[in-house]
């Protein structure tokens, strides 16, 4: 390699490594005056990572050859050390497939899992507990591009499922109800969910389950998850085409997402709109 493009490498690394170091020293300072912090914590291990590999390009390139096995054995204890506590951090994120939003879940130790809420992508604040450990990875499901549903097992081996949402329907900026706003029957080709005063009927395939609106809980003004016997069975969410004038007579215009809770891998059933319960 020419001096040049020795030196060119040499101050792009120490570029690198200070934009970094910069960074987790800002982060630093943002946590301890604001409470947010990165919204998975491997991102804080992975720039570390990051700053140890370019400031020791740099440095090998700077100093002479008989210090580079010293260099190089720091590095490496450095980088294995960052590794290791990689491993032992169970955060479950995930970005939206539109790019717009990040779900994060941290559970440190033995505590209760934690939902962050996302700022500006890379920081996020503890938003709610779960109140309960997970048990295993779980798995995350976007069943909109502002609703994320994270399913899980609990560590009475029970389903549970989780819903991050990042928006609303309409141009109502009050608390609404999703319960009231899909009142009505809901269908596609084998599915149908009809919701009623007294509560909701979900037909799936040859199996029908009745829920009272007590099994329900609310999260954010997009989504329902139903459940039985403190299970998780459904996840109800408002499709991006949703609109409901709760100021006018007339019945709710688009569509609503069901999504089973299970371990297993299915995909959300879009169900319309097709007359009063």
């Amino acid at each position: 390699m020419s001096k040049t493009w020795t030196n060119v490498l040499r101050i792009f690394s120490f570029a690198i490594a200070f934009v970094f170091w910069g960074l987790q020293l800002a982060c630093l300072v943002v946590q301890a005056r604001y409470q947010a912090e990165y919204i998975d914590d491997r991102l804080f291990y992975l720039f570390n990572i990051i700053v140890t590999v370019a400031l020791t390009v740099a440095l090998l390139l700077t100093f002479k050859k008989r210090l580079n096995i010293l260099i190089g054995s720091i590095a490496a204890f450095f980088i294995i050390f960052q590794f290791i506590q990689l491993q032992g951090i169970k955060d479950v994120t995930s970005i939206s497939p539109d790019f717009n939003h990040v779900f994060s879940i941290k559970q440190n130790g033995a505590s209760d899992a934690t939902y962050y809420r996302s700022y500006y992508r890379l920081l996020g604040k503890p938003k709610e507990d779960l109140s309960y450990q997970i048990k295993g990875k779980g798995n995350i499901k976007w069943i909109t591009n502002d609703i994320a549903v994270f399913t899980s097992q609990s560590e009475t081996n029970g389903v549970q499922q989780f819903v991050g949402t990042y928006g609303a329907r309409g141009d109502s900026v009050a608390y609404t109800y999703v319960s009231t706003q899909i009142r009505g029957t809901w269908k596609n080709d084998d599915t149908t969910v009809t919701a009623s005063m007294d509560g909701v009927l979900i037909t799936h395939g040859d199996q029908t389950t009745s829920f009272e609106w007590e099994q329900a809980k609310q999260f954010g003004t997009l989504t329902l998850v139903l459940t039985e016997n403190n299970e998780a069975k459904w996840t109800i969410g408002l499709a991006e085409d949703f609109y409901y004038d709760q100021n006018t007579p007339d019945p709710p215009v688009g569509s609503i997402v069901l999504y089973q809770a299970t371990m297993n891998k299915v995909e959300p059933v879009t169900l319309e709109y097709t007359g009063e319960a």
